[in-house]
């Protein structure tokens, strides 16, 4: 093997280690972005919590409509006694 094709060798196996390295140089950004709380998992969390609070507020919004209606069917809520 001549001297240039030993350097031709070493040049494409040095250009496969260059892509190699960053190959994994990009995966590990991109595994740095999915842990990262800022990440996309941490945004997902924040979406689900806002969505968490909302449904809190309306079955909370829910169970006050739900007392005021048990209130008037029962009478509980009337203050003069023996009002039926």
């Amino acid at each position: 093997m001549s001297e240039s094709q030993k350097l031709n060798d070493l040049y494409r196996k040095f250009a496969a280690l260059e892509r190699r390295v960053s190959k994994i140089e990009g995966s590990v950004k991109e595994i740095d972005t999915v842990i990262d709380p800022e990440g996309w998992i941490g945004e997902a969390f924040e979406h689900l919590e806002q969505d968490l609070e909302e449904v809190q507020q309306e079955v909370e919004e829910m169970n006050g409509k739900l007392d005021l209606i048990w209130r008037h069917l029962t009478g509980l809520g009337d203050k003069t006694p023996n009002n039926y």
